[in-house]
């Protein structure tokens, strides 16, 4: 039952993020609720919003980072952000996928990633990481 009102939980903190506080002003109260709501924020990072976080996803940001409008994590995997990261508009988190299956149905048993991004990253706009990868400290990918 517990598991039930965390998913709850972070979904109406998700909500209230998304349509309420979408701004690039209430940093201080959109990072509350999103710690409040199991995910780990480090000090001094922004997020502008809207996010889009499945219900079993976890993520993790580091301190000092500036997040733009549009993060999406797909899937019920990992994310994990380091330090000083600055991530622009619409990023996409793939964190899970699927094993090749038979011929009859090619999406075979399901599979989670963790994807880590290091300390001082820029990612571009509408980047999509896929899979488990690790970005190593100071990189930019666009």
């Amino acid at each position: 039952m517990t598991e039930f009102f965390n998913k709850v939980k972070r979904k109406i903190v998700l909500f209230c993020i998304n349509n309420f506080l979408s701004t690039t002003r209430y940093f201080g109260i959109k990072r509350d609720l999103l710690i409040f709501s199991g995910f780990e924020i480090g000090e001094g990072s922004k997020i502008v919003g809207p996010v889009h976080i499945g219900t079993c996803a976890k993520l993790s940001i580091g301190n000092n980072c500036w997040i733009v409008s549009g993060i999406s994590i797909y899937g019920n995997g990992k994310v994990v952000i380091g330090d000083n990261c600055d991530l622009a508009p619409d990023i996409g988190f793939v964190t899970g996928s699927h094993h090749i299956g038979e011929a009859d149905r090619r999406a075979g048993e399901g599979v989670s990633y963790s994807i880590q991004v290091g300390n001082g990253c820029w990612i571009g706009a509408r980047t999509t990481i896929m899979g488990d990868i690790l970005i190593g400290d100071s990189s930019i990918i666009g």
